[in-house]
């Protein structure tokens, strides 16, 4: 993973980072595990851990969906593939293409950051 992620940094600079779901997936964890400790260590509670806490909860809130979406997206795939083979990859095609043909036409959205 760290080869992977190493090689899109150097070899393609500017590119989005190919670590996300990872991300995402390590902080989900982090704020999960902080949030059962405050749960052993109830009594334990500053203004500024509940703070802590509070802000754990959100990103929560709007961190699970995220691995579950990509998780339905998998499993969607994988049926559609063990359906109907190689022509399951015709409905990405089209969205991934009309989406570009949808962005290429919006003003200033297919610039580089580096350019004006």
């Amino acid at each position: 993973m760290g080869v992977q992620s190493a090689l899109v940094r150097l070899l393609m600079r500017g590119a989005a980072s190919t670590n996300v779901m990872t991300t995402n997936t390590s902080q989900i964890a982090i704020d999960a595990t902080q949030l059962a400790w405050a749960r052993l260590r109830a009594n334990d509670e500053s203004p500024e851990i509940a703070h802590q806490h509070e802000v754990c909860r959100q990103r929560l809130r709007g961190g699970v969906p995220l691995p579950l979406g990509f998780l339905a997206g998998t499993l969607v795939g994988a049926v559609a593939f063990a359906s109907v083979g190689y022509l399951a990859l015709v409905a990405p095609v089209i969205v991934v293409g009309g989406l570009t043909l949808w962005a290429s036409r919006r003003p200033g959205t297919m610039q580089r950051p580096d350019q004006p």
